[in-house]
């Protein structure tokens, strides 16, 4: 068995009747970060797609908008180290990404904009980062993946909204931490890997 196909061990069970001391969980994910420059053609894209005529409707804040790569949950720190090295063990290549469909998922009611086909550097970034999760013992939700970024919230119908086309050169993915506050929450990069060409 290689070295990329093993599976670390570091989350040793505790010793028999031991109990594993508390540790303050946080939720993380890695994603796509947009820099400032694609924030802002995403909240101009954003602002023209009508809410129809969801009451509650509302639009996601610039500095949240993301690309989830993997949704980890509520990990303890020392998942979140092995994360990083996790991380640290995947080898992607810079690409463009277009940003061409607006899309709507009825479920959680929220509106998203995405690309229309996926870069086979995005399918490979993706594939790698979750078999070396896998690797280190950490979760890897098996939902399909569609990339988006999501957009407007509380929206139950798909909307009718104009054409967008935004190209994002992407040559990074980060680790994030969402910072939860009394009435509200942030997220904080904790982490970035750069893609070599």
């Amino acid at each position: 068995m290689s070295r990329r196909d093993q599976q670390l061990t570091l989350f040793p069970e505790p010793a028999e009747g031991g109990r594993r001391p508390r540790t303050t969980r946080s939720r993380m994910f890695f994603a796509l970060w947009p820099d400032e420059r694609i924030r802002a053609e995403l909240a101009r894209a954003a602002v023209l797609i009508p809410p129809g005529d969801a009451a509650r409707a509302s639009w996601v804040w610039t500095e949240r908008y993301h690309l989830t790569l993997a949704f980890l949950g509520d990990i303890e720190p020392r998942q979140a180290e092995a994360a990083e090295r996790a991380a640290a063990e995947v080898h992607g290549r810079p690409f463009r990404l277009t940003l061409d469909t607006i899309g709507h998922f009825e479920g959680p009611n929220v509106v998203w904009i995405g690309p229309q086909t996926l870069p086979p550097e995005l399918t490979q970034l993706k594939a790698e980062l979750d078999r070396e999760l896998l690797r280190y013992g950490l979760p890897v939700l098996s939902d399909k993946f569609i990339p988006h970024i999501t957009c407007l919230r509380g929206v139950r119908e798909a909307p009718d909204a104009p054409p967008v086309r935004i190209d994002w050169m992407v040559s990074e993915f980060v680790l994030v931490r969402t910072v939860v506050k009394p009435g509200q929450s942030r997220y904080k990069v904790v982490g970035r890997w750069g893609l070599a060409p």
